[in-house]
């Protein structure tokens, strides 16, 4: 099946004005009409300008180091069996479709369900699970008779300080995280970086690399302290936010960070809003490349609305 994902992409004109620069149905990627190319950075990102489509002579399925990449997978159901390439080194060719890449991925489950196996662990995830898989050997197998859905963001690991692990925990909010570790998973539940504003908006943390990425290790939850909008020391930040019908007035707050952000509808409706631009309708399964411009998000449903988020520092932008 080809994919017709619609990914829409912000920027600005020539006066600086915040505009729509593309909404349209996403490339297929190399790997298949069955996987969707996003966005493409090829090296660590200086300004919000930086990336774009991924380039068509291109065949790794790996950033470079310091690069980001973010594609939509559908995995067909094998019946129970791994599949994998015998030619990439990064692929143990002894048991299928194990592999390993100097990378930290942001993975969340969007339909069907899916087996990730590591070398000492074996979880199941359903739709809504996440994943921050940390350069551990993995493979993943679909279960049941319906194609697997997930969202896949790479970060390559490049040069710079290695601030290693700063440890992650649970608590009661926010959706299925599994964090994996050496040869297992060392977090599997909401993430204990979870708060809930007395209007019932909802901000899950899901990760911080607290730097830009020098090491798959590197990364872990914020103190609660140290919360804030923009990611913290210029690395990568990936949170849920969910946002109740009744908030939709309130927290509808034109803001800008100094960030490339991967934008996910996760579920409900929602009006993205720039200064001067009519506003843009979304539902769930449509994917914003949101660059450094002035926005909203405006809630226009009945029921609650969920953004997943994955916002790259930049410095000024």
């Amino acid at each position: 099946m080809a994919f017709t994902k619609r990914r829409i992409v912000t920027g600005h004109d020539e006066t600086g004005a915040p505009v729509i620069i593309s909404d349209g149905p996403a490339e297929p990627s190399f790997l298949g009409r069955t996987t969707a190319s996003l966005w493409y950075v090829g090296q660590p990102p200086v300004t919000v300008n930086d990336g774009g489509d991924e380039p068509a002579d291109r065949k790794d399925f790996v950033p470079p180091p310091g690069g980001i990449s973010w594609r939509i997978f559908t995995l067909k159901p094998s019946g129970g069996k791994a599949i994998g390439p015998t030619d990439d080194p990064r692929f143990d060719q002894k048991r299928v479709g194990f592999h390993a890449t100097p990378t930290i991925d942001f993975i969340e489950v969007i339909s069907g369900r899916i087996r990730l196996e590591l070398n000492d662990h074996t979880v199941e995830l359903d739709a809504g699970s996440c994943v921050i898989q940390r350069g551990t050997w993995h493979r993943w197998i679909v279960l049941g008779d319906e194609p697997c859905t997930f969202s896949a963001t790479m970060l390559g690991v490049g040069d710079g300080d290695d601030l290693g692990f700063a440890g992650a925990s649970t608590g009661a909010l926010g959706p299925r995280r599994v964090v994996t570790d050496g040869d297992g998973v060392c977090a599997d539940g909401p993430p204990a970086t979870a708060s809930q504003s007395d209007g019932g908006v909802v901000t899950a943390e899901l990760w911080h690399t607290f730097a830009p990425v020098a090491s798959e290790l590197q990364g872990g939850d914020a103190p609660v302290s140290d919360m804030q909008l923009n990611p913290p020391g210029g690395g990568v930040t990936w949170k849920q936010v969910t946002i109740p019908a009744s908030m939709a007035d309130q927290a509808a707050l034109m803001h800008r960070t100094p960030t490339i952000d991967f934008v996910r509808i996760a579920q409900g409706t929602v009006d993205l809003e720039l200064p001067g631009q009519p506003p843009t309708h979304l539902v769930a399964g449509d994917c914003v490349i949101q660059r450094g411009t002035e926005h909203a998000w405006r809630n226009t449903g009945d029921g609650p609305f969920t953004l997943s988020a994955v916002m790259i520092g930049v410095g000024d932008g």
